[in-house]
């Protein structure tokens, strides 16, 4: 039987990473995208592959269009169409309503918005008609309580998530996707880890969440193919607690 391949954006840090483990641990044929984490990349990929399990690096610059469609194209003739696309690239710096730039909004849509419906299309024109596709865009519970730091971060994410409320309601029973919201999980701008560490404490469940437990919200939906795709908060109640400022800043 031929392993099933996942593709994972942003593969080699933060959530990316522990995700890509755990995929190719239960033997799915991993593709990592990289772009400017391309070395950590193949490093991971080398690790696993040594480990006897299967793993490939594509390199893709997803801030422009015309890279992201070559990377489609790569991808579809090189590992057929996945089985399951996780979109986790991402760009996440600093801007402030008032305080913005254009050109960091530009790549905020690129990434998290244009990126994830080209890939998806691609996917969706080339499997089989009897296939099946699981889609994880990986949002943020900000979006379900907004502050207005990270505004162009924010912004793209805002799009992904309008893109996977719109494939939910396309009626597709072959193409389920998921909207992740997770919260804190990694110490995020200025936080050092001792602040990481207090704030974590302040989540109604008192603890950040864990890469293991989104990646066992996947497999439970992927163990599970009857259910359709949902926005799913996995932040602990982070997104009840009312903010002004990111939690980074407050």
């Amino acid at each position: 039987m031929t392993a099933k391949t996942v593709l994972i954006t942003g593969a080699a840090s933060r959530l990316g990473a522990p995700l890509t483990r755990a995929f190719a641990r239960d033997d799915y044929r991993v593709v990592l995208h990289a772009n400017h984490s391309l070395a950590e990349a193949q490093l991971l990929s080398q690790g696993l592959n040594e480990a006897g399990l299967s793993t490939h690096v594509l390199k893709g610059d997803f801030r422009e269009r015309g890279t992201i469609e070559a990377f489609c194209d790569t991808l579809i003739s090189r590992f057929g169409p996945p089985d399951v696309i996780v979109n986790n690239a991402s760009i996440f710096q600093h801007d402030f309503p008032g305080a913005a730039n254009a050109d960091l909004l530009a790549e905020s849509l690129a990434v998290h918005a244009i990126a994830p419906f080209l890939l998806l299309e691609a996917a969706a024109k080339a499997k089989a008609p009897e296939a099946s596709l699981a889609v994880f865009n990986i949002l943020d519970q900000k979006l379900l309580n907004l502050n207005p730091d990270y505004y162009s971060y924010t912004l793209g994410k805002g799009a992904l998530m309008t893109l996977t409320g719109l494939w939910q309601s396309a009626g597709r029973s072959d193409i389920r996707v998921f909207g992740l919201l997770p919260g804190l999980m990694f110490p995020s701008g200025p936080q050092s880890e001792a602040r990481f560490a207090a704030d974590a404490a302040k989540i109604p469940t008192g603890q950040a969440a864990k890469p293991d437990e989104i990646y066992a919200l996947m497999q439970f939906y992927l163990s599970h193919p009857a259910l359709p795709g949902q926005m799913v908060p996995i932040d602990g109640g982070e997104h009840l607690l009312r903010r002004r400022r990111d939690v980074a800043f407050e």
